[in-house]
């Protein structure tokens, strides 16, 4: 493969190979990358090649018989003969010297597997019927650089509601060629969404996020795919009342007679019992504990502390929930103590990037021990309850937003005070 220039203009060159002879009569291919720059032509000869051999194996493999495969070698010889492919649709209404210089292409030999591709690639044809699920199968093929340095579980979170939307909107219309999906279909599942909200008292945003997961997957794979559909998930979404759903924050009364009452959690797994504690004095998410590996335990720091931040391990990359979240937050009282016997216990493994897990198992026995101060309390209750004590405390608003790494465009402490700053805080607040 080459390319050269010809007049000022790079043109791609290329022999063909002995083994493409019986699908392909010429025996060399000249195509105008229609540019001056080396550059860009070295760019183009690369995707001309591609899949100019891609056209020719798919013919070798007698693939055409297969309507997706047919249609994919169609787009390839387009492409490979330096046309964009068109619709039949499109092909009518284009100039008449494009339609001329597009029946010029077409093989005159008799190679009948080739002609059906070559004259579909020139001169259009029907698309092969593509299922909403493909669709979404497409998209996860599509898009691999979405999941780079995810962990399997964090796929798994990142898969299961686009999954979930996929198939709710299947059960309520059907699994329909994408082509064919329009306005009304949109519009039914919404109807659907708001017949389980008002019998079931289920909340609006869970169908906005089914809204937004369609759309998504819907124009994604337009977009890389080059079809040119209105996007039908578009402007669904329901009104929201604005009222959080929020975790209530653990009564301080409550975590000093209740959680930390002596075997509070009786029998219940050690480790698990120790990333509880390390939460109350931290305000730490609990993925974030449970993300952390031995080394990031900092106990013999003279300010103990744990580092919550990115890491690569051997098949993965640890990623936060946000940029703001890497800080270091100093242990102090009952989390340092525990943080100190899970260290001695070899760090976090049972619960290891397992925070479903971890939450089940916690949230379980905080209704079997009856640790529960309210229906609607959980173990991350114990993060509000820790912002909560900060704001109560009087502790400057930039070093809350700090220690609970949300979002602040804030100035950075100099970093020989920092974690001696955060534990004196911290201590105003601090259980033993």
């Amino acid at each position: 493969m080459g390319f050269s220039l010809s007049r000022g203009i790079y043109y791609f060159v290329k022999r063909v190979p002995k083994r493409y002879a019986l699908v392909e009569p010429r025996t060399r291919i000249q195509i105008s990358l229609k540019t001056k720059s080396p550059d860009v032509a070295e760019k183009k000869s690369l995707m001309v090649e591609e899949r100019l051999v891609a056209y020719w194996e798919a013919l070798l493999a007698n693939k055409e018989e297969s309507a997706q495969a047919h249609y994919k070698a169609a787009l390839n010889f387009a492409s490979a003969h330096g046309f964009s492919y068109l619709s039949i649709d499109d092909v009518v209404v284009s100039p008449l010297d494009d339609l001329v210089k597009r029946v010029n292409v077409i093989p005159e030999t008799e190679v009948p597997r080739q002609n059906s591709a070559a004259i579909a690639g020139v001169l259009g044809t029907e698309k092969p019927a593509v299922k909403l699920s493909k669709v979404y199968e497409d998209y996860l093929e599509l898009t691999p650089d979405l999941r780079v340095g995810m962990s399997d579980d964090q796929i798994r979170k990142w898969k299961n509601p686009k999954y979930k939307a996929i198939n709710n909107f299947i059960a309520v219309v059907g699994d329909k060629d994408v082509r064919e999906i329009g306005r009304e279909d949109g519009l039914r599942l919404r109807q659907w969404w708001m017949d389980r909200i008002l019998d079931e008292g289920i909340k609006p945003g869970t169908a906005n996020k089914d809204f937004t997961h369609l759309s998504k997957v819907f124009s994604t794979w337009c977009d890389l795919k080059q079809e040119k559909l209105e996007n039908p998930f578009v402007r669904l979404r329901l009104a929201e009342d604005g009222i959080q759903d929020e975790r209530p924050p653990f009564s301080r009364d409550w975590i000093e007679t209740k959680l930390l009452a002596p075997d509070a959690f009786g029998e219940t797994n050690e480790e698990a019992v120790l990333i509880f504690k390390i939460l109350i004095n931290t305000g730490l998410r609990p993925s974030e504990v449970i993300g952390a590996k031995l080394e990031h335990f900092k106990i013999t720091h003279n300010v103990p502390h744990i580092s919550i931040e990115e890491y690569r391990a051997e098949s993965f990359m640890r990623k936060l929930k946000t940029k703001w979240s890497a800080r270091e937050v100093p242990l102090v009282g009952v989390s340092l103590e525990a943080a100190r016997r899970l260290v001695a216990l070899g760090g976090v493994q049972k619960y290891y990037l397992k925070s479903d897990q971890w939450s089940a198992l916690i949230n379980k026995e905080l209704d079997v021990h009856g640790l529960r101060e309210t229906e609607q309390h959980t173990a991350y209750s114990l993060r509000h309850s820790f912002e909560d004590s900060l704001l109560e405390a009087g502790v400057d608003h930039r070093l809350r937003v700090e220690l609970m790494g949300h979002s602040y465009e804030r100035p950075k402490y100099g970093e020989g005070g920092s974690l001696q700053l955060k534990r004196e805080q911290i201590e105003k607040i601090a259980f033993y």
